[in-house]
């Protein structure tokens, strides 16, 4: 039963990006194996995007939840969540090789550059042991209809003190966030941001829709067909 739970929660979290936003760009890769993936948390669809991306690259995730709210959206433990205080769970299911995702923003924050870090990530990282990676995201309105998210991932170096790791984390995911926000201030409005691939297609814009149509209406017949 939990698997058909985790199933179609994941459908319902598929259709709700795919009716939702135009998209999901992407630039760097998640490692293979135990990865922490440590992302800014401004808005929020950044879960579901991050969990989206990991169902498509058939990567397990677990996702580490503030205990007051996984105890809220308790059908999140269905979709991997663990909760923050629960980090034996969240270190056995990194040592079983799957992402462990977390914010150690530790809340919502408007969209700016990345706040001070807790230092939950390079913990995790060093204790499993695990790579590190940072997620910058954006999900901003441009000049389409819905809203588009980027996702910028890098690898941070895991070697010397906690303090360390985790500064080199905030001034990764400060560059990445900042580069987005510079792609974007230049970037024609009506075409992707620049650099990164698609990873995910979702829904277009009513323009965008009008124009195919008229396109095919001045197709001529019957081209295209095989005899």
């Amino acid at each position: 039963m939990t698997d058909a739970r985790r199933l179609a929660l994941a459908a319902a979290l598929r259709v709700t990006i795919r009716s939702g936003l135009a998209g999901v760009w992407v630039r760097g890769e998640i490692p293979a194996g135990p990865t922490v993936l440590a992302a800014n948390h401004h808005s929020w669809w950044d879960p579901m995007i991050a969990l989206e991306l990991l169902a498509q690259q058939r990567r397990r995730g677990a996702v580490l939840m503030d205990a007051g709210n996984l105890g809220r959206y308790r059908f999140a433990r269905h979709l991997g969540a663990v909760a923050a205080d629960e980090p034996r769970s969240a270190l056995a299911a990194l040592r079983d090789g799957a992402v462990l995702l977390l914010y150690p923003e530790a809340r919502l924050l408007p969209a700016g550059p990345p706040a001070p870090l807790a230092a939950g990530a390079s913990w995790f990282a060093q204790q499993a042991p695990a790579r590190l990676c940072s997620a910058a995201v954006r999900v901003v309105l441009r000049g389409g209809q819905h809203g588009e998210a980027y996702v910028v991932v890098s690898e941070v170096d895991t070697a010397g003190t906690r303090a360390a790791v985790t500064g080199r984390l905030h001034q990764r995911l400060r560059h990445d966030l900042a580069e987005l926000d510079q792609l974007n201030a230049r970037a024609d409005p009506r075409a992707p941001l620049p650099g990164l691939r698609r990873a995910v297609r979702a829904r277009r814009s009513w323009d965008e829709r009008v124009s195919a149509a008229q396109d095919r209406l001045r197709r001529p017949a019957g081209k295209g067909r095989s005899r």
